[in-house]
């Protein structure tokens, strides 16, 4: 028998692609067709081929087996609900075309048929791009100075969710537990104007974390939104240079309400800052997205407090929950699941989580009660100094 190499890309992978889609299309014939027993559809290794295939293959309008595309833009909670960009052509029949039809969103797309409800991520940290398949664990510890930190909470999540999603559902499980109204210190990925007013309003929970500048900073040097002034009783902005804007319009920015300020052109065209406050050469004037405004006063208060040495002090608290990622990942072996299923690792990061509170609390005496340390034992210099004659 010989096992042929994988093709390395080009018409040829294709055609192996192809090749194994029928394969597995004949299977699923075979197995869906009137005279097969009907047990076997209810298998769970013909479902997850089932769905494999069709998140995969499609039939165009000859009948020809193809090969889907990969997804053209990146998978966001808020385009999960509409159709991928540049997807919106089909033909008479309803079928897609060939440059609509794409892998789903990774929330949906079966990765491995080992585990076929883990998925795939992407995140871009400090040492750069990390890719996985499998599950994402989010783990709540106190922080209390006068003894050791213990996590006292645990979920579990699909990889592709944001930790901003898990958010609601971790306040939920806290406030059951009795750590309501405590401050809980969080990374940049769960803070936002909206998470801080929602946590605040519907849990009476306040949120420290940092709140990401402007993105577009870079590109208009100038003035950042903060410094425009805000007349929130009618409804303008006026720019550091004394220009008033016309009154805002609501508008929506990825499925949530957001404010559209407008300056006029004709008023932005004619100022010296124009260059380094639009950022743009086509003489058009500053467009300024605004959030609701409790939303938008959380927004300019953290960016300015965040900036300031108190503020630092006080979120440097959150360095220990790192070292606690860190002892989970590298003592304890967190980011090798040893079950299938969402539910089963879940048990795994909880139990995770309980020997690591086990180990620390195994290292916590009250004062005075600590035992003495056994005297450390010779090494072999020492003791061939003591058996040589004095």
């Amino acid at each position: 028998m010989r096992y042929d190499r994988l093709p390395r890309g080009g018409d040829a992978l294709i055609a192996w692609v192809l090749r194994v889609g029928e394969d597995g299309m004949h299977i699923l014939h075979a197995v869906y067709h009137d005279d097969a027993p009907p047990g076997l559809r209810e298998l769970r290794s013909v479902q997850v081929l089932r769905q494999v295939w069709v998140q995969q293959y499609w039939h165009d309008e000859a009948g020809q087996l193809r090969w889907r595309a990969a997804k053209s833009t990146r998978d966001r909670a808020s385009r999960r609900m509409t159709g991928q960009r540049n997807t919106g052509k089909t033909s008479a029949d309803g079928r897609p075309d060939s440059a609509s039809a794409r892998v789903p969103w990774s929330t949906m797309e079966i990765v491995t048929p080992h585990d076929p409800e883990a998925r795939y991520s992407q995140k871009v940290t400090a040492a750069g791009r990390r890719d996985w398949i499998g599950y994402r664990d989010h783990q709540t510890e106190t922080c209390d100075e006068l003894g050791p930190n213990v996590i006292v909470h645990v979920l579990t999540r699909p990889a592709p969710q944001q930790d901003i999603d898990a958010l609601d559902d971790i306040h939920h499980q806290l406030t059951r537990q009795g750590f309501q109204p405590l401050e809980h210190v969080v990374d940049g990925g769960y803070v936002t104007p909206d998470s801080i007013h929602h946590a605040a309003l519907t849990w009476g929970i306040p949120l420290l974390g940092p709140v990401r500048d402007d993105p577009q900073a870079a590109q208009r040097p100038g003035f950042t939104k903060e410094d425009f002034h805000i007349d929130w009783d009618n409804r303008t902005l006026t720019c550091p240079n004394g220009i008033t804007s016309p009154p805002w319009k609501p508008t929506l920015g990825d499925g949530h309400p957001r404010l559209s300020v407008l300056f006029p052109r004709k008023a932005c065209r004619e100022c010296e800052d124009r260059l380094k406050c639009t950022g743009n050469v086509e003489g058009k004037g500053r467009h300024i997205l605004l959030l609701p405004e409790p939303q938008q006063k959380f927004q300019s208060q953290v960016r300015k407090d965040q900036k300031a040495s108190n503020w630092q002090r006080r979120y440097a608290i959150r360095a220990g929950c790192e070292a606690t990622v860190s002892e989970t990942v590298h003592a304890h072996g967190l980011r090798h699941c040893r079950y299938r299923g969402l539910a089963k690792t879940h048990v795994q990061h909880v139990l995770t989580a309980a020997g690591t509170n086990i180990v620390r609390l195994s290292d916590c005496f009250p004062p005075g009660t600590t035992p003495a340390s056994p005297s450390r034992p010779p090494g072999h210099f020492k003791r061939l100094c003591q058996r040589l004659p004095t």
